[in-house]
């Protein structure tokens, strides 16, 4: 960690305020299932509702977001949609009472909220990219300022939730908001935008092929850590009868570990290449999951826990550069697909476990994940050919 004392100043906040944003996402989003049926004393179903709200809203405006820092709008005024959108909806949560409040206000404040991320990782790229420095590694931090937040946050949430309710947390998290506001004036400079030429074409814009493929790899590993992260609760402690701690030690033992290899994983990019990282990271997750199918004992899933580590830290730490590579005139066009990848497998791995469960055993989940992984591997494989493109927009 001796890397800390050498960043820029100026890294440093960009660094500080992607975890603030992260930090207050963390805090809310995981919550708000439970909110809805223990604060709201709606039906489990309903919260499918919400859901399904808040995904395609995410995706639509992850996807405008990029389009216009890729036409040189200012980061600054951008991002503040994001951080209102933010302070408005947790103080808002607090008056929220049905959940018919809650589909027609909060869920469309939440999909701006989140795109958040995708534009300070954008601004983080830009601003790599006009210093000179080394982009990837800028990348690599600034994911792991997400791992670090995500580590925090839902804990600290779901804490003050148990001891002194949901009004509390929704105030916490309006505190957060107030500090990411703070960042926000401080970090950005006004008038910061892309200063990257685009190429000119005639017509319709072609399909970049290379960039898609590089989001459904994305979208392989996402599948496979939603649908582990949402069936192992139930798996270790009602179908295998590990303790109740089990599930909560493993996902402590394989954040660790995620945080160290993410910095770690682009020098061994530059080793062996970015592609052959994330091949190595399909083949530990599609190991792991059987492995983890296979527990019997707490020490067997912690022990896996590290190899689970191991293989998301991999990945977490070079795929937003992976994406980004397939289209390096349109950074805010690739962070929005690396961020659609997220939020879409997320919710793909989410929804499907629960069919998956029902109609055979949570032990099936965590070997249909083995099998996402293994398909992000054979992505890998076949597209070898299908290389990213040169910074000038050359191939």
């Amino acid at each position: 960690m001796n890397f800390v004392p050498q960043l820029p100043r100026q890294v440093a906040l960009i660094l500080l305020l992607q975890f603030t944003n992260s930090l207050g996402v963390s805090a809310l989003v995981p919550m708000m299932s439970f909110f809805i049926v223990e604060g709201l004393k709606a039906e489990p179903w309903q919260i499918g509702l919400y859901s399904g709200l808040v995904m395609p809203l995410t995706l639509a405006v992850n996807r405008w977001a990029g389009e216009r820092l890729d036409n040189h709008f200012p980061v600054k005024r951008l991002l503040i949609v994001s951080v209102l959108a933010y302070i408005t909806l947790s103080a808002l949560l607090t008056q929220v009472t049905s959940l018919l409040i809650l589909l027609v206000l909060i869920a469309p404040l939440m999909s701006l909220s989140n795109m958040g991320a995708g534009v300070v990782f954008t601004f983080g790229r830009l601003y790599a990219e006009q210093q000179g420095m080394d982009v990837a590694r800028v990348n690599s931090w600034l994911r792991m300022m997400v791992s670090l937040a995500w580590m925090i946050g839902p804990a600290v949430s779901f804490s003050v939730v148990a001891r002194f309710g949901f009004v509390s947390a929704f105030l916490s998290a309006f505190g957060i908001g107030i500090v990411y506001l703070t960042l926000w004036y401080i970090v950005i400079p006004s008038g910061f935008r892309s200063t990257r030429e685009r190429r000119k074409t005639t017509g319709r814009e072609p399909i970049n092929w290379g960039l898609q493929i590089a989001g459904l790899t994305c979208l392989g590993f996402v599948i496979t850590n939603s649908l582990f992260v949402s069936a192992m609760p139930l798996f270790f402690v009602h179908e295998t009868g590990l303790p109740g701690a089990t599930p909560g030690l493993s996902l402590s033992v394989k954040c660790l570990l995620e945080v160290f290899v993410i910095f770690g994983s682009v020098r061994l990019a530059e080793r062996i290449g970015t592609r052959q990282v994330l091949m190595l990271a399909a083949c530990l997750a599609a190991i792991s999951m059987v492995l983890f199918a296979q527990v019997t004992a707490l020490w067997q899933a912690l022990a896996i826990s590290v190899l689970e580590g191991v293989y998301y830290g991999l990945f977490a730490g070079v795929a937003i550069s992976f994406v980004q590579s397939y289209a390096p005139d349109r950074p805010g066009r690739a962070t929005a697909v690396y961020m659609n990848s997220l939020f879409l497998g997320g919710m793909i791995g989410s929804v499907s476990m629960g069919f998956i469960a029902s109609a055979t055993s949570f032990q099936t989940v965590l070997y249909t994940a083995a099998f996402s992984a293994v398909t992000a591997l054979f992505v890998l494989i076949a597209t070898l050919k299908v290389q990213p493109k040169a910074v000038d927009g050359s191939v």
